[in-house]
């Protein structure tokens, strides 16, 4: 089916057989949880539930909700570690049982996981029920189970653990639940736990969990991972055109990208960047010649996106902050956010303390907060207003960006503190860290690069360097717990088993070994036989190789399959690595240096000068 806008009559008819099916299968005490079900066109009650899962505010309609299906982009996925790229249009294009969809920030995971569930209803075989939930909602007091009962509510059913029971045995539902990364820290466990609960109790509940790279979800053995594939070169056109830009208009966008000096072009892989490309280009009618400047230009861009292609326009500011002093403000309140804990979405209780940690910092910032959140809500639109009170980011990068800008824009004393507290939890400032390797360069090689990046490439090259599966072993980090391949009964009567899925780590102590994990899961997909019969199960355990079993999987550890098919891979693949971390530690060096020798420039003599001696 194209991605147009569907209605909700066209969903309400996909709808009714579905609703059907689930009313008169449900007997007894059921029924009358169902008993709204059972009215005449009630079909058409559920459809507009089901239809505000297509209805969303995007960075390019920050006030009022567009349907998702009219500027859609086909996603495509790789299929594990390293597979091959697979368009996805429907849940059935992942398979069957649970799985992860993986993607870094602005990959439109929560598009794709919205397009699912809505492809879902409108299925022509045989339709489930979609819930989607925004995982970021769980608290202490609600749950993965108890989000999905309140959601069943609003769909006119009396829900309680036995519905439940029965939906999640029927095999019409489906749980799609969007953004595991973004659950706070002392939440992700109980949540891990319960998602592998609900996994292996109910066989035919599917689960589709999105989630950034090394989040705790992709651990699970019950859940198969995926992820989603960057955006290319061939795919600007049609995702511009989806979004409506004039052919004229891209075409000169695409002729500027192309023809840049700077390096922004391989940063566009994700459909986030090239839309503040798209900005900065619309407000400055060039792209900047280096990434620095490119992403000074973007903060500026954001905030002024409405007003600067307005002519003689000059909007209001509700603080009475000049535009500048605004943006300092929102910088700091951004870092302060991060800094708090703070995930995407701030309570009332969250914001009024990030504002007023902010403050502190910026001088001449003195303005009401709720003239402030009226200026990043309405004017900058840089965060929307949600439920009573509470404000969510546009998009979560957008503080991650701004955060960075707070950084960079600091003294050396305080970025030096910075950079030593986010090397205690580089997985928290991963992102904002990422973006100032590039606008704050000197500083984050010298401050915080060479001795991490040291760090990380001694032991890429330890376990290059090893010969045997122990060996290897021995040199893993201590975050890295259990390196062991998962093998899954394919046909449940123990004669085939198809890999599924590799180890269990905690967070990695260092941005750079934190890639570790996904480098040894695309070698153990490499390395590792597709599939196992029986009779070589036997044969690896007349070669005395632990094969051990849980339920219908079998774990078989990464030493053994090394030691038994072959090391050329493994050093191949660590080897690339290495290098590719041995040059990161060069260019931090010369940047380190360069910053160093800055003050020696008053030892400097003129041409004037150095004649006189």
């Amino acid at each position: 089916m194209s991605a147009t806008v569907i209605g909700a009559a066209a969903i309400g008819r996909a709808a009714a057989p579905l609703i059907k099916d689930l009313y008169d299968g449900a007997k007894g005490e059921l029924k009358r949880s169902f008993s709204q079900w059972g009215t005449a066109g009630f079909h058409s009650k559920i459809a507009k539930k089901i239809s505000e899962i297509d209805k969303v505010r995007t960075i390019w309609s920050p006030e009022k909700n567009i349907s998702l299906r009219s500027f859609y982009h086909p996603n495509k996925i790789k299929d594990g570690y390293g597979g091959d790229e697979l368009p996805i249009t429907t849940v059935a294009d992942l398979g069957d049982g649970c799985h992860v969809i993986q993607g870094i920030v602005g990959q439109g995971k929560s598009i794709l996981l919205r397009y699912l569930a809505l492809q879902e209803i409108l299925r022509t075989d045989k339709s489930r029920l979609p819930i989607f939930i925004e995982l970021r909602k769980i608290t202490n007091k609600e749950d993965v189970k108890s989000l999905v009962l309140k959601n069943l509510t609003e769909y006119h059913i009396d829900a309680s653990n036995q519905v439940f029971d029965y939906l999640a045995n029927s095999g019409r539902m489906v749980l799609l639940l969007d953004g595991f990364d973004e659950l706070e820290s002392t939440l992700i466990k109980q949540a891990t736990l319960e998602l592998e609960h609900l996994a292996k109790k109910y066989n035919s509940l599917q689960i589709i969990v999105t989630a950034r790279p090394n989040s705790e979800v992709q651990k699970l053995n019950s859940f198969q991972i995926h992820e989603i594939s960057p955006l290319r070169k061939p795919d600007y056109i049609q995702f511009l055109t989806a979004l409506g830009l004039e052919a004229a208009k891209i075409s000169d966008l695409l002729h500027a990208i192309n023809s840049s000096p700077s390096k922004v072009s391989e940063l566009i892989t994700t459909p986030l960047m090239l839309t503040l490309v798209v900005f900065v280009y619309q407000s400055e009618k060039q792209i900047p010649e280096d990434l620095p400047e490119f992403f000074e230009r973007l903060f500026y861009t954001v905030f002024t996106r409405h007003d600067k292609l307005k002519a003689a326009f000059d909007r209001e500011h509700y603080s009475g902050l000049s535009e500048r002093k605004l943006q300092n403000l929102f910088e700091a309140f951004c870092f302060m956010a991060l800094q708090l804990g703070s995930n995407r979405t701030l309570s009332p209780s969250q914001f009024n303390e990030a504002f007023e940690l902010a403050q502190d910092y910026v001088e001449g910032s003195a303005c009401k907060e709720s003239a402030f959140r009226k200026d990043v809500t309405k004017v900058a639109c840089l965060m929307l207003e949600e439920g009573i009170g509470d404000a969510t980011f546009l998009h979560k990068s957008i503080a991650e960006y701004h955060a960075a800008a707070f950084v960079k824009g600091s003294d050396d004393a305080f970025a030096s503190r910075f950079y030593s507290e986010a090397a205690k939890s580089p997985m928290r400032w991963r992102e904002c860290l990422n973006f100032l390797r590039s606008i704050d360069q000197y500083r984050y090689a010298k401050m915080f690069a060479l001795e991490h990046v040291g760090h990380a490439l001694k032991q890429f090259e330890d376990l290059r360097d090893a010969d045997s599966g122990k060996k290897m072993v021995s040199a893993l980090p201590s975050w890295i717990k259990r390196v062991r391949v998962r093998y899954k009964d394919r046909g449940g009567d123990g004669k085939l088993y198809s890999c599924s899925s590799f180890g269990s780590w905690s967070a990695a102590d260092n941005i750079y070994t934190a890639e570790l994990s996904n480098v040894l899961s695309e070698i153990a997909f490499k390395v590792s036989p597709g599939t196992l019969s029986d009779s070589e199960i036997a044969e690896l355990r007349s070669d005395r190789i632990k094969i051990e079993r849980d339920g219908d999987e079998l774990e078989i550890q990464l030493s053994s399959i090394l030691d038994r098919w072959g090391f050329d891979e493994y050093r191949t693949t660590m080897a690339v690595h290495a290098a590719k971390l041995s040059r990161e530690l060069e260019r931090s060096r010369v940047l380190s240096n360069k910053l160093s020798n800055r003050s020696m420039i008053f030892d400097r003599k003129s041409k004037k000068d150095r004649r006189s001696l």
